[in-house]
């Protein structure tokens, strides 16, 4: 592939993951305030709802700005601040995740939440220990990891339009079932799709090496 067709396919790319962040989070942001509700108290997940909204908006706007090669290159103080900024944000996320999903009323969803939330702050983590470790790739490919956690509502959104408007999952009868079914898929499938381009293919393309005599 060509320099030139690598630049418009990144620009697609990345213009395609913008629109669905914002579309979706508005979604998710009309779906919590005005359908299903906060809670009838400020400490009863009022306070963590907004507090997870507020701190995951931090990577999800971060993420197109912290994975821009030019950007990277030019401004590197800059990308580390915002790079610190982006970890403390999915930590936040993450550890309100955590909560809840283990406090919410769903049984279905408890453990494929709980699940996500500790894979999202672990991600994270060894995203940023690797770069202390001056281990760039390393790093790179955490960070997408991480990033692809933080999106996981985009994924469930769709999943959900396509579950209810479309069918998808018709072999499931029961709802419950379906949601929970869903709820693994929106991060599990995208997680994979990663560890596909990022790990499987270059391990599958490398060559042994020859140790020198």
């Amino acid at each position: 592939m060509s320099t030139q067709a690598r630049k418009i396919y990144t620009k697609a790319f990345w213009s395609i993951i913008i629109l669905l962040s914002v579309y979706y989070f508005y979604r998710a942001i009309h779906f919590r305030f005005y359908r299903e509700g906060l809670g009838p108290t400020f400490w009863n997940k009022q306070f963590l709802y907004i507090f997870h909204i507020a701190t995951a908006l931090a990577p999800l706007i971060l993420g197109p700005i912290q994975f821009w090669n030019g950007f990277r290159i030019r401004y590197m103080n800059l990308h580390r601040t915002l790079g610190k900024v982006y970890i403390i944000g999915s930590l936040l996320g993450g550890v309100s995740a955590f909560v809840l999903g283990i406090t919410q009323p769903y049984q279905g969803s408890i453990i494929p939440v709980m699940l996500l939330s500790i894979l999202w702050i672990f991600m994270t983590i060894a995203a940023w220990l690797t770069i202390r470790r001056k281990n760039i790739k390393a790093h790179r490919h955490f960070t997408i990891r991480s990033y692809t956690l933080g999106l996981t509502f985009i994924a469930l959104r769709i999943l959900d339009d396509l579950v209810y408007k479309q069918n998808l999952l018709f072999f499931i009868s029961n709802d419950e079932v379906k949601d929970t079914t869903y709820e693994w898929m929106s991060w599990v499938l995208p997680l994979l799709v990663v560890e596909f381009f990022i790990s499987w293919i270059p391990a599958i393309r490398q060559k042994k090496s020859v140790p020198n005599r």
